[in-house]
C-alpha cells in the first residue's frame, strides 16, 4: 500500500473522495457537495499527491476508480 501524506488530508477532502467515488463524475460530485467542479478537481489533485495514486481515470463521459481507490474507499468511509 502507498504511504500517505496526512498533512494534505482533511475531512472535506475525504468527503470529496467519497462523493466522486459514489457519483463516478466530478460535476455530479460537485453538485452533491455544493461546490464548483474546479474545487473538486483541485481537491482530487491534493488527494492524488497525498495518497500517491491517480485515484480516478477517465472513462467515457465519467471516471472510474483505480484499484487503490476501491481498496481505500471503505476505510475512508469509516473515517
Amino acid at each position: 500500500m502507498n504511504s500517505i501524506n496526512t498533512f494534505n488530508l482533511d475531512i472535506r477532502a475525504l468527503r470529496t473522495f467519497i462523493a466522486v467515488l459514489d457519483e463516478g463524475n466530478v460535476s455530479r460530485a460537485a453538485i452533491r457537495l455544493g461546490v464548483s467542479q474546479s474545487a473538486v478537481s483541485h481537491t482530487l489533485d491534493r488527494l492524488r499527491e497525498a495518497l500517491g495514486d491517480a485515484l480516478f481515470v477517465k472513462s467515457g463521459r465519467g471516471i472510474v476508480p483505480t484499484r487503490y481507490a476501491i481498496q481505500v474507499g471503505p476505510h475512508i468511509r469509516q473515517i
